[in-house]
């Protein structure tokens, strides 16, 4: 969960949720950029050690970095970055879910390449 003004991790909040959830016994997803698992990788670690999914967001939030409006050397690039910071951070990582839900026609072969297996970029 993030400041939408800073883009910064606000703890306050991710704290009240991971009660929530454990009060409930309910796992969940949490997809973190590869920038905030750099810039905060506590809150990764955090989310990891109460036994939540972690995904990855791509590599940062940017509107010209949108997957979009990359192509699909672009968008392995970014992947493999983000999921090579994520991973390191906390283990291995298997979905995706992209910034703005934004993605082309060469967003599924970039994750295959990629090594990802769900995507929830699409919605309904």
């Amino acid at each position: 969960m993030c400041d939408y003004e800073t883009g910064m991790p606000v703890y306050e909040h991710r704290l009240t949720l991971l009660n929530l959830f454990a009060k409930h016994d309910c796992k969940c997803a949490f997809y973190f950029t590869g920038e905030m698992a750099e810039m905060f990788p506590e809150a990764v670690e955090m989310v990891r050690d109460a036994g939540h999914e972690i995904g990855c967001h791509g590599y940062d939030h940017s509107p010209q970095r949108a997957f979009d409006s990359l192509r699909y050397e672009e968008q392995v690039e970014e992947l493999k970055r983000a999921k090579k910071v994520i991973e390191d951070v906390a283990g291995r990582t298997g979905s995706f879910r992209a910034p703005m839900l934004k993605i082309n026609e060469d967003t599924v072969r970039a994750l295959e390449e990629t090594g990802f297996k769900t995507d929830g970029s699409v919605a309904s």
